[in-house]
């Protein structure tokens, strides 16, 4: 709903596709990480573009999704 490309996952976390409006993955981490979200920028591992986001609760995806939103906006 907010325009992120989530991949397929079987384990605790999803890869997602952050680049709307041209950001990298490192640039949308270092925005959530000053808002308190923390993620993992995946840059390392090929995908300049991801980001690695460890499933919470649902009140903690809330906040990412929200955070996230503004960060992309």
């Amino acid at each position: 709903r907010i325009g992120v490309k989530a991949y397929p996952s079987a384990g605790n976390f999803v890869l997602a596709d952050v680049s709307r409006g041209g950001l990298s993955g490192q640039q949308v981490f270092d925005r959530l990480l000053r808002r308190g979200v923390i993620v993992r920028p995946v840059g390392g591992y090929g995908l300049p573009r991801c980001v690695r986001i460890t499933i919470g609760t649902a009140d903690q995806n809330e906040r990412l999704l929200a955070s996230l939103q503004h960060c992309l906006d």
